[in-house]
């Protein structure tokens, strides 16, 4: 394929992408002539080059006419915590702005390995558990291990657990037991309120240490409960190394998938703040009991 071969194979490709007529062939001098008369609000980089080529220009993107003046960064940064803005030295991030990133790196690291003392578990009214991970290195390389309990958790719950629950309640460390701490002492007793003033009387709650969320699933099978809800830390990441997950899960069924639960994450001060949570995690636990099922029916869809 020569040149020209290909300058009309572009022709025809932008013509099709754009529905407009560019088959009138200018040549080089034409095509570099039009190029240069584009429009200065025209002027993007891509649509310079695709003028060029076809000889036509090429009008800019629709959202390139709300973009925001150059330099003013306050709407978009009003709207996330992301680092948007933030300017530079010379090619380089300023120093107090990899600092900031360096810190919250930290803390994400920091999280994964973190845990939760005997006596935050029993001020919450929760029995402590473990999963099949021996440590937490163990935990993060098998993650198959965090989701199975211990032999003797599993004894422990057929023991001291309530039997025919009608919602069941299990917390995990899962990627950040940071999270847990920061947020469980305003989550938990709201949610158990919340329960017990619809009649749902509260159950033994357990907490498994080395955790994966579908831990809960064995937790709440042992106990023969009819709604499993399972709390657990959620991965941290740069913005925040403190926020939950909470899965609720109808267990009344033959087989439990991930389709079949329903969740609500980012529950954390600066997300979903944990009393606002609670009120959610606990109306999706009596959506739950109502309708018999949870997540997503495959055969509806």
């Amino acid at each position: 394929m020569d040149e020209r071969e290909l300058r009309e194979l572009v022709r025809a490709v932008v013509a099709e992408a754009t529905g407009r007529d560019l088959t009138q062939s200018t040549g080089h001098d034409g095509a570099s002539a039009t190029a240069s008369r584009i429009p200065r609000e025209e002027a993007d980089p891509l649509a310079a080059r695709i003028a060029t080529w076809t000889g036509r220009p090429i009008a800019l993107p629709a959202p390139r006419g709300t973009f925001r003046p150059e330099g003013d960064w306050t709407f978009y940064r009003s709207t996330t915590p992301a680092r948007l803005g933030v300017g530079r030295a010379g090619t380089r991030l300023r120093t107090g702005t990899l600092l900031e990133f360096l810190a919250d790196h930290a803390a994400a690291r920091d999280a994964v390995w973190s845990s939760v003392e005997p006596d935050f578990l029993a001020r919450l009214g929760l029995v402590p558990l473990r999963s099949a991970a021996a440590d937490r290195r163990e935990f993060l390389l098998r993650p198959d291990l965090g989701r199975k309990l211990a032999p003797a958790s599993a004894e422990r719950v057929r023991r001291e657990g309530t039997r025919g629950a009608s919602v069941q309640i299990v917390t995990c460390d899962g990627l950040s037991a940071a999270a847990l701490r920061a947020n469980l002492p305003i989550l938990l007793p709201a949610l158990v309120a919340e329960l017990s003033r619809q009649g749902v009387a509260p159950a033994t709650m357990f907490f498994v240490e080395h955790g994966r969320m579908a831990v809960g699933d064995e937790v709440g099978r042992l106990v023969e409960a009819e709604v499993l809800c399972t709390i657990v830390g959620e991965r941290p990441g740069l913005k925040t190394a403190e926020s939950l997950g909470a899965y609720v899960t109808y267990l009344k069924v033959p087989q439990i998938h991930e389709a079949r639960r329903s969740m609500i994450s980012n529950i954390h001060a600066g997300g979903l703040p944990p009393a606002e949570g609670a009120r959610q995690v606990a109306a999706l636990c009596l959506r739950a009991l109502r309708e018999r099922r949870t997540g997503v029916d495959p055969g509806a869809t």
